[in-house]
């Protein structure tokens, strides 16, 4: 297994940085900071498939070609001070786009929004380039559910696997109010200053060009 080099790394999914080591995540519009308290593996398995269809029981089947609203993925919802680092890939022959936080598309242009499918995995068999984040209460991910067939199915199921972290806040309320504004704008020599050696994460879409 190769070296980890990126947070987008083909291999296998390891970690993106160790135990008391800082993490610099962006949601909310802005760069958050924190310190790495504790990490531990998430395995693919039985217990982090979702079925799509059956957490909405008002859509008993996904039409022919047809497209089931995108809805909070329950198994990946989480507590204040947790981060999950995700990959995902379908079980049933469905296509899933990914949405975080509602209003904001994962792999997304402004003329593209890529979907996760079975044909992913010829292209990228470890699903790399399916990785996203989860972080902390009230930030969940949405999966929009279609379904390429011309025929209708009854069941739409996603597996989740990866890494988790649990994690604590930086606390800057001794510094400037401009101080804080630069944290939270990602200001390289402020990071560096107040923060530290850190890893860069982007746990949502960023709907702006830079």
């Amino acid at each position: 297994m190769p070296l980890m080099s990126g947070i987008y790394d083909s291999a296998w999914l390891q970690p993106i940085a160790k135990i008391k080591e800082n993490l610099t995540i962006y949601t909310g519009g802005g760069w958050n900071h924190y310190r790495i308290e504790f990490s531990e593996p998430m395995p693919p398995g039985p217990a982090s498939i979702v079925d799509m269809l059956a957490i909405a029981p008002a859509v008993a089947n996904l039409a022919a070609n047809g497209t089931k609203a995108a809805a909070i993925v329950n198994v990946i919802q989480l507590d204040e001070g947790e981060f999950l680092h995700l990959r995902w890939a379908p079980v049933d022959d469905v296509e899933g786009r990914l949405w975080e936080l509602a209003g904001q598309g994962r792999y997304r242009t402004a003329r593209l929004h890529c979907r996760t499918s079975l044909l992913t995995a010829r292209y990228d068999p470890q699903y790399a380039s399916t990785t996203f984040w989860v972080l902390g209460i009230q930030r969940d991910a949405q999966i929009e559910t279609l379904n390429p067939n011309g025929y209708v199915i009854p069941i739409a199921r996603f597996m989740f696997w990866g890494h988790r972290y649990l994690i604590h806040a930086h606390d800057f309320k001794s510094l400037t109010a401009a101080d804080r504004a630069a944290l939270r704008d990602g200001d390289l020599e402020a990071v560096r200053r107040f923060v530290g050696a850190t890893t860069w994460v982007p746990a949502q879409g960023y709907g702006r060009s830079v």
